[in-house]
């Protein structure tokens, strides 16, 4: 067995397994190297969060968290103007802004500093400021996860709004790529999760090893039901701060339910999740359940003949989609919401684009039941076969290694 490695994580969100956003995957990534390396840990922790799961912080070397400042939602959107606005001038993007903290570049640097990692790996473009800072505090490898690259994603999201939002989207968008001008050239390797986003972080990072590792996740025991429980229902779970959820649900709701509603009248559609807000809550029809925060997913997945995917904005992985097919459900997903995985239409899922595509797809298998039991067990074999974390782990070790070799003179 290898020698441990000493590895720096940084990460803009408490990495624990029962959170909606990216610190469920982060987490269990950790939980996995730990195992077998020194790991060390510095986060943001927004208001109102839990801090990182005590299990994977107990196994840790050392945990450093700094929670941002007050996310009253008025005053964050007032904040979040202003970013806009001052981007230009700035060069920061509105969404690096709003988590942009002194106090966390501090933590980050002086923990480069004192602890000496062989590897630093910060998770998200959000934080790539920081990997500038530590480099003059440690000759460690610097790698930089791209979750979803900001430039295609401000792009996506300007095409989909109109008005002061879509010349906000594209003010950020031209503020990324000065962004990642002074960022990108401080790390030695950037991992994207698909190949997609990898040719766009090639193209910004020249100079810097550019590879796509896909996301793992945990495999539960045993699986979901695959048709659902009681009325059948359409679900769709996220967190709707974030735009691309926001627009799918709004989607569902507005576009892809009434056309499948046609075809099968007071079809229910469920949307699980935080932050609905306001926009989504009062497009939502007396069919349409929208839950706000619940203690867990998985009733609602369990619950679900079908569900839903019409992602059609952003980049990087699903992991509700990974989630999905993990648990053995009928999944109908869009192209960019199955980015990145070798699955075949019409076996592990149902692809679809366009709104109709969804609602054929959609009311063709709440009708048939042996087809999403034959989806569901297809899903769940594939994701075993394709999803777990060992292959995952490997990659990531093997990079951190290549790239400690190149430093040897």
């Amino acid at each position: 067995m290898a020698s441990s490695l000493r590895l720096l994580f940084v990460v803009p969100f408490s990495p624990r397994t029962d959170v909606m956003h990216g610190g469920r995957v982060v987490s269990q990534l950790l939980g996995r190297l730990v195992e077998r390396n020194r790991v060390a840990v510095a986060y943001v922790r927004a208001p109102g969060s839990d801090p990182i799961d005590p299990d994977l912080a107990a196994r840790c070397d050392v945990v450093e968290e700094v929670e941002v400042a007050s996310a009253d939602p008025e005053a964050a959107d007032w904040r979040r103007r202003l970013h806009v606005l001052a981007a230009p001038l700035s060069g920061v993007p509105s969404q690096v802004a709003s988590l942009r903290d002194r106090r966390f570049a501090r933590v980050c640097s002086e923990l480069a500093r004192s602890w000496q990692p062989d590897v630093i790996q910060v998770e998200h473009d959000q934080l790539a400021y920081c990997g500038r800072l530590m480099s003059r505090q440690s000759h460690a490898v610097r790698v930089l996860i791209s979750h979803d690259p900001g430039v295609p994603a401000s792009k996506d999201q300007a095409l989909a709004s109109a008005g002061r939002q879509r010349l906000a989207h594209r003010i950020d968008a031209a503020t990324w790529k000065r962004y990642w001008s002074r960022t990108l050239p401080a790390f030695d390797s950037i991992v994207t999760f698909t190949d997609q986003d990898g040719d766009v972080m090639a193209a910004a990072a020249p100079r810097a090893k550019v590879v796509t590792i896909g996301l793992g996740i945990d495999i539960p025991p045993a699986p979901l039901s695959s048709t659902g429980h009681g009325e059948p229902c359409v679900v769709f779970v996220g967190g709707y701060r974030h735009p691309p959820n926001a627009d799918a649900a709004l989607r569902l709701i507005q576009s892809i339910m009434p056309l499948t509603r046609r075809r099968l009248p007071g079809l229910r559609l469920v949307l699980a999740g935080t932050d609905p807000g306001p926009k989504l809550l009062e497009a939502a029809t007396e069919d349409d359940t929208v839950t706000g925060t619940v203690p867990s997913m998985t009733p609602f997945l369990d619950a679900a003949a079908v569900v839903a995917l019409p992602l059609r904005l952003g980049g990087g992985m699903r992991v509700k989609l990974l989630e999905a097919l993990a648990a053995g459900k009928a999944v109908v997903a869009s192209s960019v919401a199955a980015a990145g995985l070798a699955v075949v239409d019409g076996e592990q899922l149902v692809l679809a684009d366009t709104d109709e595509e969804f609602a054929q797809a959609i009311a063709r298998l709440v009708r048939d039941t042996e087809a999403r039991t034959r989806l569901g067990h297809n899903a769940r074999e594939w994701a075993m076969r394709n999803l777990t974390w060992d292959a995952r782990v490997r990659e990531y070790e093997e990079l951190y290694r290549s790239l400690l070799a190149s430093q040897v003179p």
